[in-house]
């Protein structure tokens, strides 16, 4: 089966990555979105405070089989140590049953463990099963080395 790439993406680094992936693994690519974007002058407070608190936030409806796919990578931006809001509202409306994910973010700085540890938790709660994991750090990072990371983390799969 083909696998899914879904992704939400504030800066477009993590979509950069996305497409990466989806293009390496011809992937079906789908981009979670807000239903009313967060201002980037707003996100570290408002977003952040949320992933803090493990909250979704409200996303536009996703038209996706997923019982189409057995592999899904699911990628975000890391945000206070967790995930952004909106992967998390991905996560707690989708039944991962049977399904194999691989979380990946992208970050300012180095260290994922405790983003990968809240994913982690959250998709099995989901019924999922997490078969892997990679984080690109991407600030400061320009886009071709960003390119370069990603085709480099998924030579694994």
């Amino acid at each position: 089966m083909k696998p899914l790439v879904v992704y939400y993406s504030l800066t477009g680094k993590t979509k950069l990555v996305a497409q990466v992936i989806a293009e390496a693994l011809n992937a079906t690519l789908l981009e979670i979105e807000e239903r009313r974007p967060i201002p980037i002058p707003f996100v570290y407070l408002s977003g952040g405070f949320a992933a803090l608190t493990n909250r979704g936030s409200k996303i536009n409806p996703i038209d996706v089989d997923l019982k189409q796919y057995d592999t899904i990578f699911i990628g975000s931006p890391v945000w206070g140590s967790r995930p952004a809001p909106a992967i998390n509202s991905f996560i707690y409306k989708t039944n991962f049953e049977g399904r194999s994910i691989i979380p990946f973010f992208t970050m300012a700085g180095d260290n994922s463990e405790k983003a990968l540890a809240n994913i982690t938790a959250k998709i099995e709660r989901s019924q999922g099963k997490v078969a892997g994991s990679f984080a690109i750090t991407s600030y400061r990072v320009s886009d071709e080395q960003i390119i370069a990371r990603a085709k480099e983390a998924i030579k694994n799969y």
